[in-house]
């Protein structure tokens, strides 16, 4: 009888294993050390990835490409009005001191390092690492009535097996937003804690609590194309399939898509799959493309001259969808569908889906003095260079005429006129802030060929010695005549690299640095050629603020340090 007890209870035990780790497979089948997840009702979880951006604060951000630039002859070239070309720019809502206890200890060490002297930090977005089960939504909605009643919560009830993990679709975009709206009540209501807070510490009324809704297009898109793990070249391509690594060849686009193998969805039986049985993205991200497409937030907007237009029509769906062929699968692809049928219903249809984001308020009252000091500092002549200072700035004077002026026609046609001033220098300072990234990539490069210059000739040394040991006169006057073209080389680049110095000194120091830090962090993404430019980029800037003060610089000098930080000698 005790044996028997004691099996039961064995079984007993092993059973409520297995429904925690069947749980845990339905919600997050391919587990992430960086995983960071939300509680659902009935014990499920759901599970975010975190995309980033390098930014002064909430109010700087990021210019991106987004859609595809079609050429004449290729597929969707007469549809690039659709998902054309077009620039966008992102941020994020979130800092590190604005994320749950549970969530920094998870990200805090993955992000880049920052301190005093690096102006930019992480501003963070979360997007969800699936597509939303069937399961899932099942499991939010039947809190529906209760929260809005005030009722006891329900009994859970919601699918299991293979089919729970199938991506919910046969859904509206008014369905999609009513789950984010019952998820964010029943999280606001039962586990405020575990959101996000922008401007974390302040008070809760302030509007800066997270909550669940669609991810924007241009957050879907960013996240999908890689966001911050990939370089700004794969950013701006077409990412899948993507290349096998130790192999000069792409692996099949099957690795990482649901989706048919004859265009036109016929004949092929392809049917809609459980979500993270394929390969993720390079940011953890499942189903990007193919398998159930996406909704997003925004409706549908026309693309005109590299530009988003701004009369919307439907809805927006990203990523292809199970029953397209290989053409249509593509993070820069969209669609639009209509928000109701032709009965007037709303519109839903077998192949579409979605995921979530969690958002805030962009200008909470916990921000609104960061924002404003941010907005202030926008359109400056002041930070465009060192040799102005706020005192000298004209911008600030012309705001001082117009607060004197007691004229209201005149203050009107100042302001406008300051305005149009400010605009173009924030045009201007995007500008100069691209041309000293270039620049700092560029003169890393100068310092790296200045390294194999002289390996080149010592070589040269080497074997010219070896010609006069040897009594190989013709030989040594040959390698004597490389190495002389070798040093006039080497002179020549050290040259091109103090001519770098000079014109890093133009852009103000700020500049340099957050030029610098994001410079690294692309770099840092290059396993090889990537740490030795980086090491040449950290001295270039050293070296840049060494000749800001000197206003010159010594080329031996220049050259026996550049050859140190490569462990050579001259």
């Amino acid at each position: 009888m005790y044996k028997l007890l004691g099996a039961c209870v064995a079984l007993s035990l092993a059973s409520l294993a297995w429904a925690d780790e069947a749980s845990d497979k339905l919600d997050n089948p391919k587990p992430l050390p960086d995983d960071v997840s939300l509680p659902l009702p009935c014990e499920g979880n759901m599970v975010f990835r975190y995309a980033y951006v390098l930014a002064q604060g909430t109010l700087d951000d990021r210019e991106i490409s987004l859609g595809y630039p079609f050429s004449e002859g290729e597929a969707g070239y007469q549809q690039s009005f659709i998902s054309g070309y077009r620039r966008d720019f992102i941020n994020g809502q979130f800092t590190l001191k604005d994320l749950p206890k549970d969530w920094s200890k998870v990200i805090t060490p993955v992000m880049p390092k920052t301190d005093a002297k690096t102006p930019l930090k992480p501003m963070l977005y979360f997007i969800g690492k699936y597509e939303v089960t069937a399961r899932q939504y099942a499991q939010v909605m039947a809190q529906a009535q209760s929260l809005a009643s005030g009722e006891p919560a329900p009994a859970c009830d919601a699918p299991t097996g293979m089919a729970a993990r199938l991506p919910k679709v046969k859904l509206s975009r008014f369905e999609a937003e009513r789950f984010s709206a019952v998820y964010s009540a029943w999280l606001l209501k039962y586990h405020r804690d575990a959101l996000p807070v922008s401007g974390r510490g302040s008070s809760e009324d302030d509007g800066g609590v997270g909550f669940v809704r669609l991810p924007t297009e241009v957050e879907w898109e960013f996240a999908a194309r890689g966001a911050q793990a990939v370089s700004r070249q794969d950013l701006e391509g077409r990412l899948f399939p993507r290349r096998t690594e130790g192999s000069d060849s792409d692996g099949p686009l099957g690795d990482y898509a649901v989706f048919n193998q004859v265009a036109g969805g016929t004949g092929q039986a392809a049917r809609l799959m459980p979500i993270g049985t394929k390969l993720p993205n390079p940011i953890g991200m499942f189903d990007v493309i193919g398998n159930a497409a996406e909704m997003v937030q925004e409706s549908f907007q026309l693309v005109h001259a590299g530009r988003r237009q701004g009369t919307y029509g439907g809805f927006v769906v990203k990523g292809g969808n199970y029953l397209e062929g290989e053409g249509t699968l593509f993070t820069g692809m969209r669609r639009e569908y209509p928000l109701f049928a032709a009965d007037g219903t709303e519109q839903s249809n077998e192949t579409t889906g979605f995921r979530v984001a969690i958002g805030a308020l962009s200008a909470p009252r916990s921000r609104y003095k960061e924002l404003f000091a941010q907005w202030q500092k926008e359109g400056r002549l002041a930070s465009l260079t060192d040799a102005i200072d706020d005192a000298q700035d004209p911008t600030k004077r012309l705001d001082s005429i117009i607060a004197a002026s007691v004229d209201p026609k005149l203050q009107a046609e100042l302001g406008l006129v300051n305005e149009e001033l400010k605009r173009n220098v924030s045009l201007i300072a995007q500008q100069r802030e691209e041309a000293a990234g270039n620049l700092i990539q560029s003169a890393a490069l100068v310092a790296e060929t200045i390294s194999n210059y002289n390996i080149r000739l010592i070589n040269l040394q080497k074997s010219r010695q070896q010609a006069l040991d040897n009594k190989d006169e013709a030989s040594a006057q040959l390698f004597a005549t490389a190495i002389q073209n070798g040093r006039s080389a080497l002179d020549g680049a050290v040259a091109i690299y103090i001519d770098n110095l000079a014109t890093g000194t133009r852009y103000t120091d700020a500049v340099i640095q957050a030029q610098f830090q994001r410079i690294k962090e692309e770099l840092d993404r290059k396993p090889v050629l990537g740490k030795s430019l980086v090491t040449r980029a950290t001295l270039f800037v050293r070296h840049v603020g060494n000749y800001r003060k000197q206003q010159r610089a010594d080329p031996a000098t220049i050259l026996k340090e550049l050859l140190a930080a490569s462990g050579q000698r001259s």
